[in-house]
């Protein structure tokens, strides 16, 4: 009697160690699969679910497999190597093309500036500040001159060149990407800060005289100032843009003396070299 017992305990643990053992298929995004490996070929692994043996069998592809663990204990390890990454990866710097690493920062000039003073050149500094670049500071300068400044000279009688104004400009502020800078073709906008010290040259009275005379005053601005750009990336590093840039002034001080509200604007064509 007490050998069939010992007899049937063995072979109840012996059924429920049985129903209890499994493989597990360890996939490279982190699933765990509670399997029954049918086979394993070069390029795929076939398998039952676990937990419905009967039903129909499934195939996945080798190549996102890390490892399988059968139910004897032993392990098949395949390529350890990370997944490669989807269009939707949010690892840091993901690229928007599979393939392409596309770096946080840029730094471009422009040859080519524009501002409601004048004509001149600028230089830029953008750094995106989260994993898919849709928000990046951006700090760009200017440096723009009066070339079309002129004024009527009373002693020669003459219309005569004026004093070629400069004024230089700061703008800090940020660059919203709607679909994340990392692309071949992207849009921003965003607001910045503009101030800007210079000169400002006109005609003003002379009471004694009685006739206008020409003087070039200190000009200075403080403003805010709306962005839109259009930026290329034809390779990871290199970066070419196109920016327009418009608002108003806060303070629009000539000479010292608040003037009225002024106009501001900037734009220009832009390359650069991402790193």
């Amino acid at each position: 009697m007490q050998f069939k017992t010992l007899l049937l305990s063995i072979i109840a643990v012996a059924l429920v160690s049985s129903a209890f053992a499994q493989d597990k298929i360890y996939k490279k995004n982190g699933d765990v699969v509670d399997a029954k490996i049918k086979s394993v070929g070069t390029k795929t692994v076939t398998y039952l679910r676990f937990d419905n043996q009967a039903g129909p069998e499934y195939t996945i592809v080798k190549a996102d497999v890390e490892k399988i663990v059968y139910q004897n204990g032993s392990e098949d390890a395949f390529d350890r190597g990370r997944p490669r990454p989807s269009r939707h990866s949010d690892e840091p710097n993901s690229p928007a093309e599979p393939g392409i690493n596309y770096k946080t920062s840029v730094l471009s000039i422009s040859p080519m500036q524009f501002t409601e003073n004048g004509l001149g050149v600028g230089l830029s500094y953008e750094k995106a500040i989260d994993k898919k670049g849709v928000i990046a500071f951006y700090l760009p300068a200017a440096l723009t001159f009066n070339l079309s400044s002129s004024h009527y000279d009373y002693t020669t009688g003459t219309t005569v060149n004026g004093h070629q104004d400069a004024m230089c400009y700061l703008m800090p502020g940020v660059k919203i990407y709607p679909t994340g800078s990392f692309g071949t073709v992207r849009y921003a906008v965003g607001p910045s800060i503009v101030v800007a010290d210079g000169q400002k040259s006109s005609a003003g009275y002379d009471p004694y005289y009685g006739y206008s005379n020409y003087q070039t005053l200190s000009h200075f601005m403080l403003g805010i100032m709306v962005n839109n750009s259009l930026n290329i990336n034809p390779t990871p590093h290199i970066y070419l843009g196109l920016e327009l840039g418009l608002g108003f002034t806060y303070v629009n001080q000539v000479g010292g003396l608040n003037q009225s509200t002024g106009f501001l604007a900037q734009g220009g064509f832009k390359i650069g070299y991402r790193f």
